[in-house]
């Protein structure tokens, strides 16, 4: 298993608040998307980082691999991986920040997703194990 910070939303577009009832399609279909093909497979797991929030609001596991979802040249986000969520935080404001797991935001700077350490991962768990559901 191999984890990683994944980023939703920017710093322009945050998600809102709520994030869990303004249709995220991480709750259905629960799929995340990249801007290129990424090297995650199916048993990986996503710890999940709100861009512009600064904080990190949960864990999925990768349930399938690599998919595109729209060939058109112009698609920002036109591949993405099947998840299920194992842990959430619903509401951003109550969500730790990524410092928290010992990750600087900067470091998510025009990154859709960055490999964690196991360290970084098992500081996640405890993070969120506080505050998720």
């Amino acid at each position: 298993m191999t984890a990683f910070l994944k980023a939703h939303g920017t710093g322009t577009a945050p998600l809102p608040d709520h994030w869990m009832t303004a249709t995220s399609r991480l709750v259905s279909p629960g799929r995340t998307g990249f801007p290129r093909r990424p090297r995650i497979q199916a048993g990986d797991r996503l710890v999940l980082y709100a861009s512009g929030w600064r904080c990190i609001f949960g864990v999925a596991e990768v349930t399938g691999g690599p998919e595109v979802d729209d060939p058109s040249p112009s698609a920002r986000w036109p591949w993405s991986v099947a998840v299920e969520l194992l842990v959430v935080v619903p509401v951003l404001s109550n969500a730790p920040p990524v410092e928290a797991i010992g990750v600087a935001p900067r470091s998510m700077r025009q990154q859709s997703h960055i490999r964690l350490e196991q360290r970084h991962f098992e500081l996640a768990i405890e993070a969120l194990a506080g505050v998720g559901r």
